[in-house]
């Protein structure tokens, strides 16, 4: 929700243009990131593992090593990259306020050297905190990392505020996100003194087989972070690069955003599978990650699919429920419609992918970023040069289904789980439900196609969002998708019985 609040707020004072340039740099740091080695992305599965055999002093192994390692690579890191941003950024254009080459309103060589510089800084900051972080993970204390999260949002909110009104530009987000990070750093140290008071950090914890350890997971993910650059962020330095139009990479990036928001909240069901399967897996428990497995997917897409109804039917509403009047939602809109559908094929396995990472299968993520990669950088090259900018979002939707299906099918022979059963048991009904919500949505979107204001267009969206709601909950309760397991654990885990109309619902459930 902050992010909603900000990036309406962002675009309101910096414009597309400012915003597109802020989207660029982010590309740029987010591709100089790819040389940390991917040490940080085993941290949360291996101490996830010590916790279960009770072997805390293996815990503070892993915090040491990440930590020093760290330390030491970011010095490097920043030292050796901080004049070839100099020299790299020589190359760009200057982009007009218009999008076009021509003089310049600011000097985006000047702009984009000076925040990927001290962006690489905080990177090289954020990877020394990442320990402290994945002890929270490690030992499934989400709450914990819940709570820190919404305290560094509003730290967020009162500095991104502070700085843009104080007329700092596009470098008062660089601002900004420094003092979320030393306040979301502080209360992940503290945090992980608390949950382990045996933590110990020290250099005679530094272990050479414990950093072998952390590389040999690690490598292989950077395959799956270099998809997903290419896949999530390289579409902006296209358009900006190649297209030469920083204003039409804002507006792409202002699409996307949304759409990355709609992925978020699905992605929340799976944040803490990595310590959950790794702890299985050091069981040998395998037919409980096989039901772990089911069922994270049958709620991810009870939540995803009418999520992406939603996105699909009503995203001119949703555009302009969020950005006002002020631009062109056209585009931003269409760039919504297609990632959307992506986005979907991308969530709907994201329990399989993570589970592999619990299970120590790293190679199958790594091979679905290859081929995700790959048919995205093909399909982007076919697509722009047939059918121009719409071949980019419409590349990158289609690179994402190839590679979910790949890895669908591989997966489920992992685990012993076959993919028509999946599809069977958790994804058809929410299809199907979502169906008639679709419908509605695209007819209240066009019928409020002349609607001015937010607030108009704020309650139009109230009102297809909560027929799309209902529509949805009465198909998946006549289809009976939901059996007692799923109605014990909303009860008793959930605590959905506070929810008005929740018992109503369920009802007819209960008695069948």
């Amino acid at each position: 929700i902050v992010g909603l609040v900000l990036v309406a707020y962002i675009v309101a004072k910096l414009g597309a243009f400012g915003y597109g340039l802020w989207a660029v740099v982010g590309a740029f740091t987010g591709y100089a990131a790819l040389f940390d080695l991917g040490v940080g992305s085993a941290y949360a599965k291996y101490i996830a593992e010590h916790e279960a055999k009770d072997e805390r002093s293996k815990i503070s192994s892993i915090v040491s090593t990440g930590l020093f390692f760290y330390a030491v690579f970011g010095c490097v890191f920043v030292a050796l990259l901080w004049p070839l941003v100099g020299m790299a950024v020589q190359w760009l254009p200057d982009f007009g306020a218009g999008g076009s080459v021509a003089a310049p309103a600011v000097n985006v060589r000047e702009e984009v050297g000076y925040l990927v510089r001290w962006g690489l800084v905080l990177f090289a900051v954020s990877n020394c905190i990442a320990p402290f972080t994945a002890v929270q993970t490690g030992l499934q204390r989400m709450g914990v990392t819940n709570a820190i999260s919404f305290g560094a949002s509003l730290v967020k909110i009162v500095a991104t505020v502070g700085f843009l009104e104080s007329g700092f530009g596009v470098r008062g987000l660089l601002y900004a996100n420094a003092a979320v990070l030393g306040a979301f750093g502080l209360s992940s140290f503290v945090a992980a003194f608390y949950l382990c008071p045996s933590l110990r950090i020290s250099m005679r914890y530094l272990k050479f087989d414990t950093f072998t350890r952390l590389f040999r997971f690690g490598w292989r993910t950077q395959v799956s972070r270099l998809s997903n650059l290419i896949v999530f962020e390289t579409d902006v330095l296209v358009i900006a690069l190649i297209l030469r139009n920083l204003e039409l990479a804002g507006l792409y990036r202002i699409g996307l955003e949304l759409a990355n928001k709609f992925r978020q909240v699905p992605a929340i069901l799976i944040s803490a599978l990595v310590p959950a399967a790794s702890d299985l897996d050091a069981r040998n428990d395998h037919e409980r990650i096989r039901k772990l497995y089911l069922v994270t997917t049958k709620y991810v897409a009870t939540v995803a699919v009418p999520l992406t109804a939603f996105a699909l039917g009503a995203a001119m509403l949703l555009m302009k429920s969020w950005q006002g009047d002020s631009l062109d939602h056209s585009v931003s809109a269409w760039v919504l419609r297609i990632l959307a559908v992506g986005y979907l094929a991308n969530i709907l396995v994201g329990p399989g992918v993570t589970i592999t990472l619990g299970k120590g299968r790293p190679d199958l993520q790594m091979k679905a970023g290859l081929i995700s990669m790959v048919s995205n950088v093909v399909l982007t090259i076919t697509l722009v040069l047939t059918i121009g900018f719409w071949g980019i979002p419409a590349a990158t939707a289609i690179s994402m289904f190839i590679s979910s299906l790949w890895f669908s099918q591989v997966f489920g022979r992992t685990v012993g789980v076959d993919a028509k059963r999946v599809f069977v048991e958790a994804l058809l009904w929410p299809l199907m439900a979502a169906i008639p919500g679709l419908a509605l949505c695209v007819i209240g979107d066009f019928a409020a196609a002349d609607l001015g204001g937010r607030p108009a267009n704020l309650f139009a969206t109230a009102v297809v969002a909560g027929l799309l709601a209902v529509s949805y909950l009465w198909v998946l309760r006549s289809a009976r998708y939901m059996d007692g397991d799923d109605l014990e654990f909303f009860d008793n885990v959930l605590g959905m019985r506070r929810i008005p109309g929740y018992l109503k619902w369920s009802r007819p459930l209960r008695d069948g």
